[in-house]
């Protein structure tokens, strides 16, 4: 047989593939022309098996991203068939397709109706569940009959199916859920006798109660002791749902006790979530528990096992989420862990963020009666080969010095025993070499006789034997310098060691050079004949040479004191400073409250509130036709009106105008010289620093040890692109180059390089770069008020997403005549967007034109409206499309109108000016 012959037969045997369940790979295999086409006149086919498998293949199209839409009136067609298979496949791709061909979902209602009644409960389930994904408001009201009939169905999978529908539905279309009394029902569902039903209406009641101000989800006694019983049947996400409810009610003592006793059980459940969440609820309960034994003996006993179960099992992630809510719950009862310290010991084959994570725990469970066994844990991490982890174990020792005063000793020998072994060092002299191990041990003495002072000369006499020499970092160099100052008294050679530093000094670090010029103040102070050359010295070289406002301005307060009297400096200089403590990843009693009741859940690994880190939603605009008051209907006594408000608006103004100047021309009070040099610092102090003016958008942890705060700011008809650069690398940060990504908006840099000081390290730079905005080079399909940026810097190119708001955009020429005005508003379209602002801050009409004419919203006329309300007229530019700005004020609340010949600038202008008034 030839090998031409062999070849075809071998082509003809891969195309009989056979059928069934694991050869489903053929439908994604086709590449025949005119595919569309073909699968239509299959869709069409009398044969169901040939229907079947064209819809497989339409599916398979659609998963991988083939465009497949254009069969939807073909596919649609084939819901009525009876075959369970079929009909899923139908309803996944009627899912997928229904926003993009919304009208002719409607001809599948009455089918979706008609299955609604079928005879078998998973297809009347399979029709509920796919009318919670249709997320079409337009077709809301159709869905609602199936939907109250699935609620009330005589099999429970079909009622729990209703049940998550109708959270799904409320987030479409709450007006329709409230109309139906879906509400109602659910709440009826908690008194269902399948477990599963009522932790789904638990589940659907709770989210909608996050959604919205009403109070739809009251627990009741009666309720509490339905959800208490369902717990025990249902699966175990169902349990977490019910335990996530019950977190949230405020219980009195004795539901309190009822509830810790059917809660318990729960926490040595095999799944970590339903533990977790019985800690929660557990936690709360016993605030309110007044039996004390009852409370001692579940937060010694029993509350304990499930953490430590969580943190042995052999998953890192999960060890790292029972590590960080055994931290927060630490931090509430802090004699929880005590006696179980050995769990927390760091594995070799733990990964670094659980090792670290291990340290913080360790550090809060340290207490007088563990604190040894905890040090020889710690003294063996310093040989580890891990830097980091080297790094955060020797502070943990420093952190357990200041927590325990009996401690202190040991922890101190621990650390001395470092620096005098050197691991990882070498040298002697000026070729001395000191390893990280060593500087660090160093810089964390320094806080332990921060905490303990005048109690550990003799290990000071150790430390400075060989002075600053061989230290390399910014931290233990400033903690060497510190110490030297500090206790120049007794080290014989300090002089030398400070004089070493200050021939150094423009080489040095910015905490460095604060240190040093501390010390040397500190070393003429205690020793003035070593000192006062080298202070005149130093004085002349901050005040004169550097560049940093920080270090210039302390060496202009020390001089002002010493010249001033010397001894008034000794007394504030070297005064006893207020005793250290350690509050390392110490919350705010209220931030704690808050992150306890949210344990088990992303606010308890982040370490941060809810409302931080997710996303509130948009002011919200109604997009309708001309309303009903109309700009053509004024007559002549409504233009008297918008005189006599005129009038009396000017004189609200000139009032206000009044008390303003008579405040700036109170007389200030004199001070003497030193007085108002202090008086200058502390009105300084007060304030707002430059990083708080613009969010975080890249911190350091993300940005390669470079922070980014950014904005857009306007100033001179140009918008700027505002940049504060914080560099914690040991780079110094002096070339930037920006690029934009395509936004809503065009906007571009004016030029690639961006003109910036050097960021030493440790330091702070702020920067403002010009930016051009092109309208033609908008792209619609950025997310609007976002700009992605790329910064180029010598540790490498930095991402992230600033935000641009509206406000920045508008135009300082955009004024205009109240005649033009009108002449405009009628030129324009009728379609207008909408916005009311609930409760704003401002209210005064004179403080609400000085705010938007400030943003370059410019006033125009007010007049009286045909209900009587005020209403005031401005007018803005966008990118020079004009827009015009009708506000009402009608009691605590503004709502208002806005017209454009581009509608979406209309809808942006309104959402900035929501924003200036809230």
């Amino acid at each position: 047989m030839s090998s031409s012959s062999r070849r075809s037969k071998h082509k003809k045997k891969s195309k009989k593939e056979k059928k069934g369940p694991g050869n489903d790979s053929r439908y994604f295999s086709s590449t025949k022309k005119g595919e569309i086409a073909e699968l239509k006149m299959e869709l069409n086919d009398l044969n169901e098996e040939v229907v079947k498998d064209a819809v497989k293949k339409v599916i398979a199209s659609m998963t991988v991203g083939k465009d497949v839409s254009a069969l939807f009136p073909d596919v649609l067609k084939r819901m009525t068939t009876n075959d369970v298979e079929l009909k899923k496949l139908v309803y996944l791709y009627i899912i997928t397709y229904a926003r993009s061909s919304p009208k002719v979902v409607l001809l599948s209602v009455n089918s979706f109706t008609k299955d609604a009644k079928h005879r078998s409960p998973l297809i009347r389930a399979l029709v509920i569940r796919t009318i919670g994904c249709i997320r079409l408001p337009d077709v809301v009201d159709y869905f609602c009959p199936p939907l109250q009939e699935g609620l009330k169905d005589s099999d429970p999978y079909v009622r729990k199916t209703a049940a998550v529908c109708v959270a799904k539905l409320y987030d479409v279309s709450p007006e329709a859920v409230e109309d139906h009394g879906f509400l109602k029902t659910l709440r009826g569902l908690i008194s269902d006798n399948n477990a599963m039903v009522v932790a789904n209406a638990v589940a659907a009641l709770a989210e909608i109660a996050e959604s919205t101000s009403k109070d739809v989800f009251k627990i009741t006694p009666d309720m509490l002791n339905k959800l208490l019983a369902a717990m025990n049947e249902c699966t175990e996400w169902g349990q977490v749902s019910i335990l996530d409810c019950l977190s949230k009610y405020n219980p009195t003592s004795k539901q309190a006790e009822t509830v810790v006793e059917r809660v318990v059980p729960r926490l040595i459940h095999a799944n970590s979530a339903v533990s977790l969440s019985a800690v929660k609820v557990i936690i709360k309960y016993l605030d309110v528990v007044e039996n004390k034994s009852m409370k001692t003996y579940v937060i010694r006993e029993k509350v304990p096992n499930p953490l430590i179960t969580i943190l042995s099992g052999d998953k890192p992630e999960l060890q790292y989420i029972a590590l960080r809510n055994i931290n927060l719950i630490l931090q509430k009862e802090k004699r929880l862990l005590d006696k179980h310290i050995r769990h927390f010991f760091c594995k070799y084959n733990d990964p670094l963020y659980v090792k670290v994570e291990k340290l913080e725990v360790m550090a809060r469970v340290a207490n007088n009666d563990n604190y040894e066994k905890l040090l020889m844990e710690l003294r063996s991490y310093g040989n580890e080969v891990d830097e980091t982890f080297v790094r955060k174990a020797i502070s943990t020792i420093g952190r357990v010095a200041v927590k325990l005063d009996v401690a202190a000793r040991k922890c101190m020998r621990v650390l001395l025993d470092f620096v005098k072994t050197n691991p990882g060092g070498s040298g002697e002299g000026k070729d001395r070499n000191v390893g990280f191990v060593a500087q660090n041990s160093v810089a964390v003495m320094a806080d332990i006789l921060r905490k303990y002072p005048g109690r550990f000369e003799k290990v000071v006499d150790i430390v400075c034997r060989n002075g600053i020499e061989g230290f390399d970092e910014e931290k233990p160099q400033a903690a060497m310098i510190w110490i030297i100052g500090e206790y120049a008294a007794i080290i014989s050679k300090a002089p030398d060691y400070l004089q070493e530093c200050i021939d150094n000094f423009d080489d040095m670090d910015t905490r460095g050079q604060l240190a040093l010029l501390t010390s040397t103040v500190k070393l003429f102070l205690k020793r003035p004949e070593d000192g006062k050359g080298m202070v005149q010295e130093l004085l002349k070289k901050a005040t004169n040479v550097t560049d940093n406002a920080d270090l210039r301005d302390r060496a202009y307060v020390y001089w002002r004191m010493l010249a001033a009297d010397a001894k008034v400096a000794q007394q504030v200089i070297l005064a006893e400073k207020p005793k250290m403590t350690d509050d390392t990843g110490k919350l705010d009693p209220t931030v704690l409250k808050t992150l306890l009741s949210n344990l088990a859940t992303l606010a308890s690994v982040y370490h941060k509130p809810p409302e931080l880190f997710i996303k509130d939603g948009k002011q919200s605009f109604e997009m309708k036709g001309h309303s009903s008051r109309d700009v053509d209907d004024e007559d002549d006594s409504e233009e008297d009106d918008e005189e006599e408000d005129d009038e009396e608006e000017d004189e609200e103004e000139e009032k206000v105008e009044y008390k303003k100047k008579k405040r700036s021309n109170r007389p200030e009070r004199k001070q003497d010289g030193m007085k108002n040099i202090f008086g200058d610092m502390m009105d300084g102090d007060r304030k707002e620093p430059e990083s708080q003016k613009f969010p975080v958008v890249l911190p350091a942890s993300k940005g390669k040890g470079v922070q980014i705060n950014a904005g857009f700011s306007r100033r001179g008809g140009s918008v700027y692109l505002e940049l504060i650069i914080k560099n914690t690398t040991s780079t110094v940060l002096d070339q930037f180059q920006v690029k934009f990504n395509k936004n809503f908006i065009g906007a571009t840099p004016a030029g690639g390089s961006i003109s910036c000081d050097p960021v030493h390290e440790g330091s702070t730079g702020s920067a403002s770069h010009k930016i051009n905005i092109n309208s033609s080079a908008a792209d619609a399909s950025k997310p609007l008020g976002s700009v992605q940026i790329a910064l180029k810097t010598k540790v490498g190119v930095l991402y992230f997403t600033a935000k641009l708001g509206v406000e920045v955009l508008f135009q300082e020429n955009g004024t205009v005549s109240p005649k033009d005005y009108m002449s405009q508003w009628k030129s324009l379209p009728s379609d207008e967007a909408k916005m009311t602002v609930a409760s704003p801050s401002i209210t005064s009409p004179p403080e609400i034109k000085s705010t938007l004419t400030k943003s370059n919203v410019f006033f125009v006329a007010s007049r009286r409206s045909k209900d009587k309300s005020k209403a005031y007229l401005y007018f803005s530019l966008i990118l020079n499309t004009p827009v015009l700005v009708e506000l009402m004020l009608s009691g605590s609340s503004i709502s208002g109108a806005a017209k454009s010949s581009n509608l979406v600038n209309a809808k942006n202008a309104l959402d900035a000016i929501a924003n200036l008034l809230k």
